[in-house]
């Protein structure tokens, strides 16, 4: 249990490298062989970059901006109402997604504000949208104060320690061996204590249980993956490799072709954080049922 209490240690403190915890966690997570935390961690570790981030990295974060006009006149700091932007743009007058690497972060107290600045093409987009044309955004960004990301450092250390204290406490009832512990449960603290809740398969209100997919119905295939959380890019992808591998005379017939097999092995990665939390081999497992439905194929 060397392991479970370097983790329980290194969390607890009030100082020290929350991306050196978080690699401890990869490698008790690979100890565990539980893949909610393996992805977890190595989100943490490497930053969102494609999957959907968790609510503590979400947060408030207002616009502001530099307007110039004439003669060398300026507005600075000028709060951008979201109501002047279109709808799909507003976020960017709302909210900020934090998807760096944890180590990103790990400094904030140096800080009293970090700023998130606008894409150049955005402010294009607004350049004359304000003060009836008469200034021009130069530049717009969004902030948010350094206490929410001694917030965000400090969430994970304490889901961290959550989960190791009441992974240890199982532990003093079995044996010092991590085999010894039932995957179930260790899955269901998983949820519980990193990801913050229960089993949210029931939070869309439907059971993956109930889901047929008859042969060639592609319409409700792709909605039964969208529901478990796979991206619709994702979705696109198993589209044309369900085509290329039935136009493919050399593949195995009856069955999954390879492009589809290639797909349904990198599920993990292409799924959001809904899928992750429902379990990735619980995903797989009804994909794999699923695709095997619309084929016209017993599962």
């Amino acid at each position: 249990m060397q392991l479970l209490d370097e983790i329980i240690e290194l969390a607890a403190r009030e100082q020290g490298s929350v991306a050196t915890l978080l690699r401890k966690c990869l490698v008790l997570a690979h100890a565990l062989k539980n893949d909610r935390l393996k992805i977890w961690s190595a989100n943490e570790l490497n930053g969102y970059a494609d999957d959907e981030v968790p609510e503590y990295r979400k947060a408030p974060a207002p616009a502001k901006g530099l307007f110039v006009g004439p003669f060398g006149a300026q507005v600075n700091n000028q709060p951008i109402p979201p109501a002047m932007l279109q709808e799909r743009h507003r976020h960017f007058a709302e909210s900020v997604e934090l998807r760096q690497p944890i180590a990103s972060y790990e400094n904030a107290g140096g800080h009293s504000r970090f700023v998130f600045e606008w894409p150049a093409n955005l402010t294009v987009i607004y350049q004359a949208s304000f003060f009836e044309g008469a200034y021009a955004l130069n530049r717009a960004w969004q902030e948010i104060p350094s206490s929410v990301l001694l917030g965000l450092i400090d969430t994970v250390r304490t889901r961290v320690l959550r989960f190791a204290l009441e992974l240890k406490e199982d532990l003093g009832s079995v044996s010092e061996n991590f085999n010894a512990l039932p995957k179930e449960k260790v899955d269901q603290q998983v949820v519980t204590y990193i990801f913050g809740g229960t089993n949210v398969i029931a939070s869309r209100d439907f059971q993956i249980e109930s889901i047929e997919i008859t042969q060639g119905d592609w319409n409700t295939l792709a909605k039964a993956l969208d529901r478990v959380g796979v991206r619709d890019s994702a979705i696109a992808e198993l589209k044309a490799a369900l085509d290329d591998d039935s136009k493919d005379e050399t593949g195995p017939k009856p069955g999954l072709g390879k492009r589809t097999v290639a797909w349904l092995k990198d599920l993990a990665k292409k799924s959001g954080q809904f899928a992750l939390s429902a379990g990735a081999e619980v995903v797989k497992k009804e994909a794999t049922k699923w695709i095997l439905g619309y084929l016209g194929l017993k599962s």
